[in-house]
C-alpha cells in the first residue's frame, strides 16, 4: 500500500519508507515500449521514514528529472519557477544563517570593531545596489552557481531565463544585507522576502545548513563584491566549536582593555590540518613500519620499507590530488557535498594529469580538456564534411579523438587511498569520523562504472607479434647485443615473468640444472619478488636459446658483469629498473607505429598465460610457472621437491611463438644445438 504526500508531488509512503516516483513524459515513453495502456514510472527509494528528509530529496530528484528529461528529448527548458524560488529561498538563508553563524561563535568585540563590520556589510549592499542599477549580474554568477551545486542541479548560463533568475538573486542579496545589518545591530524581527520564507526550526536548519568555524567561501568572498563576516554553511556538525572570550569586568579608574578580536579555540581542540599535511605524515609512519599506528605496536621496518616502495607514491599523489581539488583546506572542513563535487570532478580530470607537476588545478585542467575536446570535435567535423566523409565516419573519428580521462579504477583507488587518509585522521584526532564512509564505491558501482566506460582492459599480444617483431629493434643490427627493448620482450613472451624480475636479473640466476637450462627467480642483492609464490625455478625456452640467449650470458661473464643487464639504472622515485624502462618501451612503439595502450610490457605476461591455457597445461604447473599462489594442499603441502623440470621444460617449449622473421644478435652463433654454458662458452666467435 503506499500513500501520496499531497503538499509535494511525486512522494509517496509505503511500508518500507518514503519513494521518489514520477511518471515519464510522453516523448519518452516510447523507449521502454512497455505494454498497452499501462504508463512508465521511476521509482526510487528514499531511505527514510523522515518527513522533511524525504521531501528535501524528492526535491532534488524532481529537479534532476527536469533537467535529464529536457537533454534526453533535445529541447531546451527554461528555469521551472519552483526551480528558480527553490534557488532564491537557499541563496537567502544561505547568507543569513552563514552570518549568524559567525555571529554566534565570534568573540567579543570592541565598538571600534564594531563600527568597521558595520560599515563593510553597508558597503555590501552598496555593491550589490550599485550592480541593480547598472543591470550588472556578474556578482550574482558565484553565489548561484554555489547556491545549485548544492542542490545538485546545473545551471546553463545561456538558459533563456538565467538573465531574471540573476537578477532576482541580485534584489535577494540586498534584502539578506540588510537584514544582516539589522541583526548587526541587535534588530530583529521585521518583515523581508527573506524572513517570509517557510520558518524552521534552528537545530533542523543546523542540520540541513551545517555551519562551520569561519573560513572563506564563495557566496562570502571580498574580492566579488565586499568584505563580510565569511562562513561555509556545510560543516557544522564536524567542525571544533570556538571558544567565545568573555569581557572582564573594568576596574574602577582603569581603561578598557581592548579585547583580542583573534578567535581561541579551546584548550582540548586541535588545529585543523591540512589534507597534504595529514597525506605526508601518514606515509612517513607507514614507511617507518607501522600499519595499525596504535602506541604499542611492533613495528616490521622490512614491510615499511617495501610499502615505501611500491605504495607511498600512490598515496602521496593522492594526497596531493584531493587537496587541489578540496583547495587545499583542512581535512575537518571538508564536507559532503565538497566531497562529492571533487570526485564528480576527478571523472573529467584528463588520464595524463600529473597533480604534483601540473601549473593547472583539476578544475582548470577539465575545464581546458572540455574546451579543447569541443574544439577539435569542431575541426574534425568541419573537414571531414568538406571531404563528403559519412556521418558514421564522422562520428566514430570525433569519438577516438576525445581526450581520455581518469578511469573508474583509477579513481576508485584515488578513493581508497584517501579513506586510508581519513582513517588514519580519525585515529590521529584530526577527525571525528571517516567523511569517505558514505562516499568510497562499492565494488559493483566499481563494476558498472566500468562496464560502462571504454573498454580499456589489457589485451594479449595473441596475432600482433609479427608487427612487433618486424619493427627495427628486432630487424637490424644491434649496437649492444643485450639491448634489454630486444630481449625483455622476449623473455617475457616467452617465460612469463614480470618486468622487474626481468630487468633485475642476476648471471647467478641463470643455471643448468639437471641438463636443462633454467632461471632461478630468487630474493638476491639489489631484487626484490612480488611475493612469496614468485621465487620459482622456470626451463627457458628453446627459442631464447635458438636466438642467442645463453651466448649472451656468457658474453656478460666474459665481460666481468653481475648483471644481464648491467646498463639499466633504477629510477630516482621508486628506485626500479621498471619504471624508466616501460617509458623507454611506451616511446619506442609510438615511434614505430606499433603503439596500443591496451598491450603493454604486462601484456607480454598475459599472452604467455594464455597460450599455457591453450597448450592444456596443467593449472598447477600453471601457476608455478606464473608465480601464482596455489592454494591447493595436495600441491604445497604434499609436493615438497616441486616439479621435474623435464616437465616444466615441455609446459614452457609447448607455448609456440613464431620468430622466424627476427635477426639473432648473433648471426654466426649456433646456439640452438648448446646445451651447457661451459659447452656454449667454446662454441663463441672469436
Amino acid at each position: 500500500m503506499r500513500t501520496s504526500i499531497t503538499s509535494q508531488i511525486h512522494l509517496e509512503y509505503r511500508k518500507t519508507g518514503f519513494h521518489w516516483r514520477r511518471r515519464l513524459p510522453q516523448a519518452l515513453r516510447a523507449w521502454g515500449e512497455p505494454p498497452s495502456n499501462k504508463k512508465m514510472s521511476l521509482i526510487f527509494p528514499l531511505r527514510s521514514h523522515v518527513i522533511p528528509e524525504a521531501k528535501a530529496l524528492a526535491l532534488k530528484l524532481t529537479l534532476l528529472s527536469e533537467i535529464a528529461f529536457a537533454g534526453l528529448t533535445e529541447r531546451t527548458m527554461a528555469i521551472a519557477p519552483h526551480t528558480m524560488e527553490s534557488i532564491l529561498t537557499e541563496l537567502c538563508r544561505f547568507i543569513i544563517d552563514a552570518a549568524e553563524a559567525a555571529r554566534e561563535i565570534a568573540p567579543c568585540r570592541t565598538p571600534e570593531i564594531a563600527a568597521y563590520e558595520l560599515a563593510c556589510v553597508n558597503a555590501a549592499i552598496d555593491t550589490l545596489r550599485h550592480a541593480i542599477a547598472m543591470r550588472d549580474r556578474q556578482s550574482a554568477r558565484g553565489p548561484l552557481q554555489e547556491v545549485a551545486h548544492r542542490l545538485g542541479l546545473i545551471l546553463d548560463e545561456n538558459d533563456p531565463d538565467w538573465q531574471r533568475l540573476a537578477f532576482r538573486a541580485l534584489r535577494v542579496m540586498v534584502e539578506a544585507q540588510e537584514e544582516i545589518l539589522s541583526r548587526e545591530q541587535g534588530i530583529y524581527g521585521g518583515s523581508t522576502q527573506c524572513r517570509s520564507l517557510p520558518d524552521q526550526p534552528m537545530m533542523q536548519l543546523q542540520r540541513t545548513v551545517k555551519v562551520p568555524a569561519p573560513r572563506p567561501s564563495p557566496l562570502t568572498n571580498p574580492s566579488e563584491y565586499a568584505h563580510q563576516p565569511a562562513v561555509d554553511v556545510t560543516l557544522y556538525e564536524r567542525a571544533a566549536p570556538l571558544q567565545t572570550q568573555t569581557c572582564a569586568p573594568i576596574a574602577k579608574g582603569a581603561s578598557p582593555a581592548e579585547p583580542d578580536p583573534t578567535p581561541q579555540m579551546p584548550q582540548n581542540a586541535k588545529k585543523g590540518r591540512k589534507i597534504n599535511a595529514i597525506a605526508e605524515h601518514y606515509v612517513d609512519l607507514r614507511s617507518k613500519g607501522h600499519s595499525t599506528f596504535k602506541a604499542n605496536e611492533t613495528l616490521s621496518k622490512d614491510a615499511g620499507k617495501s610499502w615505501e616502495k611500491n605504495s607511498s607514491g600512490n598515496v602521496y599523489s593522492t594526497g596531493r590530488l584531493m587537496a587541489l581539488a578540496l583547495n587545499d583546506i583542512p581535512l575537518d572542513q571538508v564536507s559532503d557535498s565538497e566531497l562529492t563535487a571533487a570526485f564528480n570532478l576527478l571523472q573529467r580530470v584528463p588520464r595524463n594529469y600529473q597533480a604534483a607537476t601540473s601549473k593547472l588545478s583539476p578544475q582548470q585542467a577539465a575545464d581546458e580538456a572540455d574546451t579543447q575536446e569541443q574544439h577539435n570535435a569542431q575541426l574534425t567535423r568541419a573537414r571531414m564534411e568538406s571531404q563528403g566523409a559519412s556521418p558514421g565516419k564522422i562520428e566514430v573519428t570525433i569519438l577516438r579523438e576525445r581526450i581520455r580521462r581518469l578511469s573508474p579504477n583509477t579513481i576508485y583507488r584515488h578513493m581508497q587511498d584517501f579513506q586510508r587518509i581519513c582513517r588514519f585522521a580519525v585515529i590521529q584526532g584530526d577527525l571525528a569520523e571517516n567523511i569517505m564512509a558514505e562516499h568510497i564505491w562499492k565494488k559493483t558501482d566499481v563494476d558498472q562504472r566500468t562496464l560502462e566506460a571504454e573498454d580499456t582492459e589489457r589485451q594479449t599480444w595473441v596475432g600482433r607479434l609479427d608487427k612487433l617483431f618486424r619493427t627495427p629493434i628486432f630487424q637490424d643490427k644491434l649496437d649492444d647485443i643485450g639491448d634489454p627493448l630486444f630481449w625483455a620482450p622476449l623473455i617475457a613472451v616467452h617465460m612469463g615473468f614480470r618486468s622487474e624480475e626481468i630487468l633485475q636479473l642476476n648471471l647467478a640466476d641463470i643455471e643448468t640444472i639437471g641438463d636443462v637450462p633454467c632461471i632461478c627467480l630468487k630474493q638476491g642483492p639489489g631484487q626484490n619478488l612480488k611475493s612469496r609464490a614468485a621465487r620459482r625455478i622456470v626451463p627457458i625456452h628453446q627459442n631464447l636459446i635458438d636466438i642467442g640467449f645463453l651466448a649472451l650470458v656468457v658474453k656478460r661473464k666474459r665481460d666481468g658483469e653481475e648483471r644481464l643487464f648491467p646498463w639499466l639504472q633504477r629510477s630516482a622515485s621508486k628506485e626500479t629498473f621498471t619504471e624508466n624502462f616501460s617509458k623507454k618501451f611506451t616511446r619506442y612503439r609510438k615511434d614505430v607505429e606499433c603503439y596500443d595502450p591496451q598491450r603493454d610490457f604486462h601484456s607480454f605476461r598475459t599472452t604467455f598465460n594464455h597460450l599455457l591455457i591453450e597448450s592444456r597445461c596443467f593449472d598447477s604447473h600453471r601457476r608455478y610457472i606464473m608465480g601464482h599462489v596455489d592454494r591447493d594442499v595436495g600441491i604445497t603441502n604434499y609436493n615438497p621437491d616441486g616439479f621435474s623440470k623435464a616437465l616444466l621444460l615441455d609446459d614452457v617449449n609447448a607455448v609456440e611463438i613464431d620468430i622466424s622473421m627476427i635477426r639473432s644478435p648473433f648471426e654466426n652463433a649456433k646456439p640452438s644445438s648448446v646445451t651447457h654454458l661451459a659447452d656454449h662458452r667454446l662454441a663463441m666467435p672469436s
